[in-house]
This record gives C-alpha cells, sequence and structure tokens, in this order.
C-alpha cells in the first residue's frame, strides 16, 4: 500500500447500526488528527448523518497506521 491510500477502515453506524467505510481522509491526515486529539468523523450516506468515531475505533485506526509505517 502506497501512503497517498487510505487503509480500509469502518466505523459503526449509531442509526442504522451498519459498518460504513472512513473515508474522504488520507492517511498522513488520520495521523495527525490521532496525534492531536481531534474528532474523526465518519459518515452513513444511508442515513445522511455524520459521526465521531468512538475511543475503540481511534485505538483500530492507530494500529493499522501503525502497521502502515504511519503511527
Amino acid at each position: 500500500m502506497t501512503t497517498n491510500q487510505t487503509p480500509s477502515f469502518s466505523s459503526e453506524c449509531p442509526s442504522c447500526n451498519q459498518e460504513r467505510l472512513l473515508t474522504g481522509y488520507s492517511p498522513e491526515e488520520l495521523a495527525d488528527l490521532l496525534r492531536t486529539g481531534a474528532d474523526i468523523e465518519a459518515y452513513c450516506s444511508s442515513c445522511d448523518e455524520h459521526w465521531a468515531i468512538s475511543t475503540e475505533d481511534r485505538a483500530d485506526l492507530s494500529k493499522a497506521l501503525s502497521r502502515k509505517g504511519l503511527g
């Protein structure tokens, strides 16, 4: 995987409880948001809802990025 590809990562929509892919962020942006503690938002197109990913999702994302050398 090159650094310009976002790792596959999903978060559960709080409305429909379906897993939705996290899109719109580069891996570098995600790493920066994790480092600074800023919210990372997910989006469900079915529900038209945005939400901040959970602490558990942030930990999983951090691990995934670390495996790619970005954590």
